[in-house]
């Protein structure tokens, strides 16, 4: 699929019936496919944000920790 610079986000869906589904479901819920998906992709991006965070402190705790002033230079 084409990536453009305008807000549309275009899906060709090969199956209508999970189509119609979705959209059934959707207005049984009181939600538009709009609706629906920005909050499916805020819900997505934050939890990807979330797992890198986590992933961070435990780089940190791998790194070597050096002695205080071990890598400060000695005066001659």
């Amino acid at each position: 699929m084409a990536v453009g610079k305008s807000r549309r986000i275009v899906i060709d869906v090969d199956d209508v019936i999970i189509k119609r589904r979705l959209h059934a479901a959707l207005a049984q819920d009181g939600l538009s496919l709009k609706d629906w998906f920005v909050s499916a992709v805020g819900e997505f991006l934050r939890s990807r944000e979330a797992s890198n965070q986590l992933e961070l402190p435990a780089l940190r705790a791998a790194e070597p920790v050096a002695p205080y002033g071990a890598l400060s230079k000695e005066k001659p």
